[in-house]
């Protein structure tokens, strides 16, 4: 999630970028559920 590189200020810009990025790893891991593509496959779920 690279987290040692992150450009916040505040605690709370550190944890909505994380849940960001949760967020959408989540989105893209159900896009490949829907679509019977493996799961773990993030990267191509777009495509």
């Amino acid at each position: 999630f690279l987290v040692i590189r992150n450009y916040a200020k505040i605690t709370n810009g550190l944890f909505a970028r994380i849940i960001g990025k949760i967020s959408a790893l989540t989105i893209l891991q159900y896009v490949n559920f829907i679509n019977d593509k493996p799961i773990g496959r993030i990267k191509y779920a777009l495509n």
